[in-house]
């Protein structure tokens, strides 16, 4: 019985990894990279916020690794990359990128987890964002739905 204490107060103690200390997969970090890339530069270039340099550049894998360990959890990074892989490729470009979510969002497609995705990718771009604020990824996801209805969804 005391092992039993001592063994449940050792995993209080240490804790239980929480979902963002998961490693997402090389290819989760190839697509939110990617993706990041494409919020950089679409609608409009993304400012600077203090760091030297276009902002594309630091759609890098180890800035989406940081931006990761921030999160208090990656469930909706995950849901909205399940969600985006038919439709979005690393080998797309930014366009097909931007139509490939406005897509999504006109059919009202697990709109949390794209939100928890380009939320994710904006803090990548500049760390003085919240990766789990919601505001700033749904005016991003209102535009790629009013750009794919523009662009009759190709």
């Amino acid at each position: 019985m005391l092992g039993g204490g001592l063994a449940g107060a050792a995993v209080l103690a240490v804790g239980v990894p929480s979902a963002a200390e998961t490693a997402l997969s090389a290819a989760d970090e190839d697509l939110l990279a990617h993706i990041a890339g494409t919020i950089a530069v679409l609608p409009v270039p993304f400012p600077e916020f203090g760091e030297k340099g276009p902002a594309h550049t630091r759609a890098t894998h180890d800035r989406v690794r940081s931006t990761v360990h921030r999160l208090p959890q990656t469930s909706g990074v995950a849901d909205g990359l399940r969600v985006l892989r038919p439709v979005v490729s690393v080998r797309d470009d930014h366009e097909t990128v931007v139509r490939g979510f406005g897509r999504l969002v006109a059919e009202n497609r697990s709109v949390d987890g794209l939100a928890a995705v380009v939320g994710t990718c904006v803090a990548t771009l500049s760390p003085r964002f919240d990766p789990s604020a919601r505001s700033g990824a749904e005016l991003w996801l209102d535009f790629a739905r009013r750009f794919a209805a523009m662009s009759g969804g190709k």
